[in-house]
């Protein structure tokens, strides 16, 4: 999210993050077609800023450490390398 509350609380540093992690641009695709990195203006989770989602799940008071390790979590649930 980059909502306003997500901006301030961090937004682009998790974006980064999970762009490094992922090896792609926002926008763009994994090539295991994993996972898409794209933004929102908001997710209607302010007070849990910042936050990402995965399929439906929100996850929020997020770090870049912590959003990359989800992703890493999800990955190893999900079947992918």
């Amino acid at each position: 999210c980059m909502g306003t509350a997500c901006h301030v609380k961090g937004a682009a540093n998790v974006a980064e993050a999970l762009s490094k992690e992922l090896g792609i641009k926002i926008g763009e695709t994994t090539e295991d077609k994993m996972f898409t990195l794209s933004t929102a203006r908001c997710f209607g989770a302010c007070g849990l800023a910042p936050v990402m989602m995965i399929n439906d799940e929100v996850y929020g008071k997020l770090t870049p450490e912590r959003a990359v390790e989800i992703v890493k979590k999800y990955r190893e649930e999900h079947g992918g390398a």
